[in-house]
């Protein structure tokens, strides 16, 4: 027994090893938009979340009462709120139908009211993700450029600095090698130069 719950223990974590993807998401612009948009939207996503969670309980509350009697998958209220859920989110399964006439309503009102729902705050949520891509891709190029930029002033200036800097350890070389010649004694020869 405790060999299983081990090994699901396990299993838990090598799925976790899944989230490493996430990492991606440092160099994709889409992903670093998509999260700058829902960290700026959470009262958008919240509101979409409450009118769902609303819709579901006013509509599965409905289902179940029109449907109980019959015979179709909505003998439990958790199995109607999973119905709710599917219909008022457009997926639709159809593993569950209402057969009544009232059911029908309900499920028509739940697809109907689940469309406004969705739609509504969608909108914003999409224009605020515009938002912050088209400004990740302009910061994306301003930084290429200035990368470019620095990169090739580096350059420029290493280059100008090291010619200068050679000459000027050139003539100060020169002046101290003749300064030198001119303090020894005569009678000991000059030191070799090496270059």
């Amino acid at each position: 027994k405790e060999l299983g719950h081990l090994g699901k223990v396990v299993q838990v974590f090598r799925l976790m090893r899944i989230f490493r993807v996430l990492k991606l998401a440092r160099h994709s612009t889409g992903l670093r938009s998509l999260g700058a948009t829902l960290k700026h939207s959470y009262r958008e996503v919240g509101i979409l979340l409450l009118y769902l969670a609303v819709g579901v309980s006013v509509f599965s509350g409905v289902a179940y009462t029109a449907e109980k009697e019959e015979d179709v998958g909505f003998n439990t209220i958790p199995a109607c709120w999973w119905w709710g859920t599917v219909s008022m989110t457009t997926v639709g399964y159809g593993d569950v139908v209402p057969v009544t006439v009232a059911g029908k309503l309900a499920a028509s009102g739940c697809i109907l009211g689940g469309i406004l729902v969705v739609a509504l705050p969608i909108t914003i949520i999409f224009n605020k993700f515009s938002h912050f891509y088209r400004r990740q891709k302009a910061l994306e190029a301003a930084v290429r450029n200035s990368n470019h930029q620095e990169f090739e002033d580096l350059l420029s200036s290493v280059d100008g600095v090291s010619e200068a800097s050679l000459e000027t350890s050139r003539e100060t070389s020169q002046e101290g090698r003749s300064a030198d010649l001119e303090t020894q004694a005569p009678s000991e020869p000059p030191h070799p130069q090496m270059y």
